[in-house]
């Protein structure tokens, strides 16, 4: 078998100066000195010269070979020495410094939280500005340099010189913002193509989360060398708290809710008996202590009564080192005084309504004829209930449709007397189902959604399952009904169904909003619902699930937009959103439209907390903010990991900068500047005088 082998590429010796080469003219001056001094002739006269003919002719032979010599030293010991100033070298494999031009070096800082971490030599953050000053520190004080972090902020991304660079990046801290590999090779990617035509150098200095290092979205840019500088921390363990959320959607006054937080533990040692606390305006208002295993998870409950009406803020509390940022969880949530509702009748009232809603604290009742509305004041209402009207005109749809866009609910009971076809048009353009038709039928409530919201705390949890005691309930009895089709473009949830497998009360979520769907009017001939012991809750807790909701938190650098529903805010004076303590304050961007407003931050909130929006120091929402958690995942890629993702998703493109225990400036320079051969060259000019010393002071010839 014939095998065809190649041979390794001959390294080209180059130079750093290679302008200084000019110097090598310098050589002429011996050549035109000994060849003058090879003319000069000096008459010495004998008697009788025929004895000293053999002499004379070796004599000058002898002569010339040493004047030749003396000259050949002269010539190569000014040479080397022209060659030591050119700066000599064989270039390195991973040549990226250009020594005859000036280089665009950038240099991504990771500022993110996981950098607080403890590395040998102290907070990763600390170890990657020192790695960062020794990259700088091998090129040249020419070269152009430009600092990148977390924030990308604009003061960074320019070409400075390698004394203003330092000083920016003196001035670095830990930010709360987070960035992907792909997004910062990305940006760099940007500001080298304001550079046509002009290579580039780009360093990304970092500790490599997993969950950051996404190389397979990675868009290279093949005039630029790409380097990747890993740190790694020495104590990678870390407790912190992921999330929380409320068991119900619900805040009642004087009512007991249940907060659950799920702790993660991202470390390789399990915790025991770890307290958790819940501080709600300054005061205690929960503890409990937890077990969790090493490299799980687990969600802790805390009970608690909501004693004050209005927003609240709470904070989650734990106790780790040394990744400490996210040890608190802040938030912040509404308990309503009173929920208002409005029911929207087409002839009588309801007397069951209005025995329901009209004399309990918790719900401010409004009843209306549908004759008499104001629909100015719809927005005001958190649940709209469409009371047996015959039909719905186009100005009440078109304010419904405005009403669900901002995050209302509507429960809509049917008329005996319904026009289908006006039903039919406003439900489908909302995007859900719709009625189609009675159907006279005897059947019976048989099925019950019991994860739903709507049942929620109704039942006894205790005793034998829940789930499977259908049959020995006592259900509504259904004498005729509406149905309703199956075909819409959100999912419907059968909060309860019949036994003939047809939905009972339906709930769908269009838009923003919810909007609940009752088959039977309330009235004795269609169901026994009305009288029935589930008619109370159900509807109860329909009227207190529709309390605006907003999320409990936001995360920082994430959330940059808020979409705020029934606020109430009103004319046009301006919305701020200011820290409780007056501590900061800043105006967002704002668009409202309908009693909803959109704010954009702008990238202005840095720091978790608790905040009040408000308009003219009157409060209009409460605000929660918190740090991003993906920082708190202590799964790092370490220099195998790299090397695999590297040959994966960008071969050759990408190469690792290990110092291995050698300063970033030397290995660098290694690199780059390949091996240096100056000082052979000076060693060799010193060579060459000793032997011309040797030569004029051991060579003796007769002139």
């Amino acid at each position: 078998m014939n095998m065809i082998t190649f041979a390794a590429p001959v390294k080209l010796m180059s130079f750093l100066f290679p302008y200084v080469l000019w110097g090598l003219l310098a050589i002429s001056v011996p050549v035109i000195i000994h060849l003058f001094n090879f003319k000069r002739f000096r008459k010495v006269y004998f008697t009788n010269v025929r004895f000293l003919e053999e002499l004379k002719q070796k004599t000058k032979r002898q002569s010339q070979l040493r004047h030749l010599l003396v000259m050949l030293l002269r010539m190569l010991a000014i040479a080397s020495l022209v060659f030591a100033f050119a700066q000599p070298y064989l270039p390195g494999e991973d040549a990226a410094m250009q020594p005859d031009a000036v280089n665009k070096v950038s240099i991504y800082i990771d500022n993110s939280f996981s950098m607080e971490a403890l590395s040998a030599a102290g907070p990763l953050i600390e170890t990657a500005k020192a790695g960062a000053r020794e990259i700088v520190s091998a090129f040249r004080t020419t070269d152009q340099f430009m600092l990148l972090t977390n924030d990308f902020e604009g003061r960074h991304q320019r070409w400075v010189s390698q004394e203003e660079f330092l000083q920016l990046l003196d001035e670095i801290r830990v930010s709360p913002n987070v960035r992907t590999v792909s997004e910062v090779v990305s940006r760099q990617n940007d500001q080298f193509r304001s550079l046509p035509g002009q290579s580039g150098i780009a360093y990304l200095v970092s500790d490599f989360q997993l969950n950051m290092a996404d190389f397979e979205n990675i868009v290279t840019d093949s005039l630029v060398s790409y380097w990747l500088v890993p740190l790694s921390a020495v104590n990678k363990d870390n407790l912190y708290i992921d999330s929380c959320w409320f068991a119900t959607p619900m805040h009642q006054l004087n009512q007991g809710v249940r907060l659950m937080a799920r702790i993660v533990n991202d470390s390789g040692t399990d915790y025991e008996k770890v307290p958790l606390k819940l501080m709600i305006t300054g005061m205690q208002k929960a503890v409990a202590g937890f077990d969790v295993k090493a490299g799980t998870y687990l969600d802790v409950e805390l009970p608690f009564t909501n004693y004050e009406a209005g927003y609240q803020f709470g904070t989650l509390e734990i106790v780790d080192y040394p990744v400490t940022f996210d040890d608190r969880m802040h938030l912040a949530f509404h308990v309503a005084g009173a929920v208002p509702v409005l029911a929207i009748h087409g002839g009588d009232e309801s007397l069951y309504l209005n025995s329901l809603f009209g004399k309990d604290s918790a719900i401010r009742f409004v009843n209306n004829s549908v004759r008499n509305i104001d629909f100015n004041n719809l927005q005001a209402f958190e649940l709209i209930i469409l009371n047996e009207l015959r039909d719905i005109s186009s100005g009440l749809a078109q304010e419904l449709s405005l009403f669900l866009g901002n995050a209302g609910t509507l429960l809509i009971i049917p008329s005996p007397e319904m026009d289908i076809a006006s039903f039919q048009a406003f439900l489908s353009s909302a995007g859900v189902n719709y009625y189609t038709g009675l159907i006279r039928e005897e059947t019976k409530v048989s099925a019950l959604d019991f994860d739903h919201p709507v049942f929620a705390d109704v039942f006894e949890k205790s005793g034998p399952g829940r789930r499977q005691d259908h049959a020995s309930m006592d259900l509504p009895a259904v004498n005729s009904f509406f149905g309703l089709s199956r075909g819409s473009r959100t999912a419907q949830i059968n909060i309860m169904g019949l036994l003939n497998g047809r939905p009972f009360l339906t709930m769908e979520t269009p838009a923003k909003g919810e909007i609940y769907l009752l088959v039977v009017p309330l009235e004795d001939t269609y169901s026994n619902f009305p009288r029935h012991a589930l008619f109370v809750p159900v509807l109860f807790r329909i009227a207190l699930l529709s309390a605006a909701t907003a999320p409990l938190y936001y995360t920082i650098g994430r959330d940059n937009q808020l979409e705020l529903s029934n606020t109430g805010v009103s004319g046009d004076k301006m919305l701020k959103i200011a820290a409780l303590d007056d501590s900061f304050e800043f105006i967002p961007g704002q668009q409202t439209m309908n009693k909803r407003i959109n704010l954009q931050l702008f990238g202005q909130m840095s720091q978790a907390g608790h905040y009040r929006l408000h308009q003219d120091g009157v409060i209009v929402r409460g605000l929660a903010f918190n740090y991003d958690r993906m920082e708190s995942s202590m799964q790092f890629a370490g220099e195998d990991d790299l090397y695999r993702m590297i040959a994966r998703y960008v071969p050759g493109q990408f190469r690792i900068l290990a110092g291995k225990g050698k300063p970033l400036t030397e290995t660098i320079k290694a690199m780059s500047q390949g091996t240096p051969l100056w000082k052979i060259f000076v060693i060799l000019a010193l060579v060459f005088l000793a032997f011309e010393i040797i030569l004029l002071r051991f060579w003796k010839t007769s002139r």
